[in-house]
């Protein structure tokens, strides 16, 4: 066994002991999908363990996270739960979804030296299709696939730096997830006495990427690489282990929808998401 595969290995099996861990205590889990990689490897882990799980996508109608998921749930043989939602869905959330990640950021804030702009059109709409999954299922844990683009250099902006830079960045960006985002998804859980599972974000896996040489984790197109290896180790097929993913905001559509709004009340979508922090 090569370096390279030997990595493979470890990685799988750090990841395998976090998803055993997440899921000992739980008789079912919803796990939050949207067709790319890193949720479709846990849907395989899940599947392959006899694990009873509900798989939820979020967005529009005809959004790009609702067929890439769809794709996805034929190829593993698994039933798929759709939640449509639509601009009047929306609406209603804006309020609850900021003021969520507004207490969140003034607890950090006051507990770290982190300084956290306001909540803003990125950060609601990205934390959008957590808040309708925690909405709409009866599972209390909710498994998130969220941490390998970070980790793993999934960004655009990781490809498009030099490797010592890419490498400051991804570690800027992973101490950002940890310390800033899970915070804000087991905030939402909380809303909605529902409990949030990272399997990608344990403390063990977390320090074995962060270790990981720059070519396991970006390797010419394909950035995330020891994910993806692992994926088509698994089983799951090359074009789903390959897929290119949009961000949740974009992907579900929520973000165009947020737009759309803004525009119809005759302000910008900044101003909008100041408005509901009220």
């Amino acid at each position: 066994m090569n370096p390279k595969q030997q990595k493979v290995q470890k990685f799988l099996k750090l990841l395998n002991e976090s998803f055993d861990k997440e899921t000992e205590k739980s008789k079912r889990i919803a796990l939050a999908f949207s067709g790319g990689v890193d949720s479709s490897l846990l849907a395989k882990l899940a599947k392959d363990k006899k694990i009873k799980f509900a798989v939820y996508v979020v967005g529009i109608k005809g959004c790009h996270d609702i067929l890439a998921a769809k794709k996805v749930a034929k190829e593993l043989k698994i039933k798929l739960r759709v939640i449509t939602i639509n601009q009047k869905d929306i609406k209603k959330a804006l309020k609850p979804q900021t003021r969520i990640l507004e207490e969140v950021y003034k607890k950090i804030r006051k507990n770290s030296r982190l300084n956290i702009p306001a909540p803003d059109p990125v950060s609601v709409s990205f934390n959008l299709p957590l808040f309708f999954v925690a909405k709409h299922t009866k599972e209390e844990i909710i498994m998130l696939g969220q941490g390998p683009d970070n980790l793993l250099g999934g960004y655009h902006k990781h490809k498009k730096l030099p490797e010592k830079e890419a490498i400051k960045e991804i570690m800027k960006d992973t101490q950002e997830i940890v310390k800033i985002s899970i915070p804000q998804y087991n905030a939402i859980g909380e809303h909605f006495n529902k409990k949030i599972s990272t399997p990608y974000l344990s403390k063990e896996l977390v320090k074995f990427c962060l270790k990981l040489p720059y070519e396991l984790k970006i390797n010419k197109d394909l950035d995330k690489y020891i994910l993806r290896i692992a994926a088509k180790k698994t089983g799951l097929s090359k074009k789903t282990s390959e897929r290119k993913k949009k961000a949740a905001q974009y992907g579900t559509n929520i973000m165009n929808e947020i737009i759309k709004i803004a525009k119809a009340e005759g302000k910008t979508d900044r101003q909008l998401i100041q408005e509901h922090r009220r």
